[in-house]
């Protein structure tokens, strides 16, 4: 009789540590993707702040507007999401990276355009909505040039977490302030010695 009732209470106390484990590694998950969203967005950050950076120093020693939203582009480019134009069709990921990097190198030398998905909220798949845009405006005032860069909804990996969480999304925005020496490099135009 002691036997048959020590099996039934070891028996439930497997249970309630299987119910214990579940439990345990449900929070841990939570934790550990929570953490993943988190570092998703503080990479984007970095180079949205590192875009407005670059896309300040290029207005500041005169950069024609083109230049300056190549320049931001280019490096927000890690952040940008997938490429959507000119089309990748190579089946291997080394491939794909190869004509990528190709393709990066022709559009910061002004020989090829590219489109990424969230530089304009465009997509290949049809499906996925993308609404994320990189916007970027500049201002000058006395001798300073502030340029400002934002991702305006930036896409979460999730959609259906980020209207859970946060409604419509979440807007990275960057900001840089350098000196004009813009008139250091570029001759007066006014005719003047």
């Amino acid at each position: 009789m002691k036997q048959e009732s020590y099996r039934k209470k070891r028996i439930r106390q497997r249970g309630a540590a299987i119910v214990e484990s579940l439990l345990a590694m449900f929070v841990i998950f939570l934790v550990l993707f929570g953490l993943l969203q988190v570092f998703y967005f503080v990479i984007g950050q970095y180079f949205i702040d590192y875009a407005a950076i670059r896309g300040a120093r290029s207005r500041a020693v005169g950069f024609r507007d083109y230049l300056i939203r190549r320049e931001i582009r280019v490096n927000a480019l890690p952040a940008s999401g997938d490429i959507v134009s000119p089309t990748l069709d190579e089946n291997s990921l080394a491939d794909r990276m190869t004509k990528e990097r190709s393709y990066i190198n022709s559009y910061v030398g002004g020989y090829r355009w590219l489109e990424y998905e969230y530089w304009d909220g465009n997509s290949r798949n049809p499906d996925k909505k993308v609404e994320t845009t990189l916007t970027y405006t500049a201002a000058v005032s006395m001798d300073m040039n502030d340029l400002y860069t934002k991702f305006t909804d930036y896409a979460f990996p999730d959609t259906y977490l980020k209207h859970l969480f946060f409604g419509s999304g979440i807007d990275l925005e960057g900001k840089a302030t350098l000196s004009d020496f813009a008139s250091n490099y570029l001759e007066n135009s006014s005719g003047g010695n």
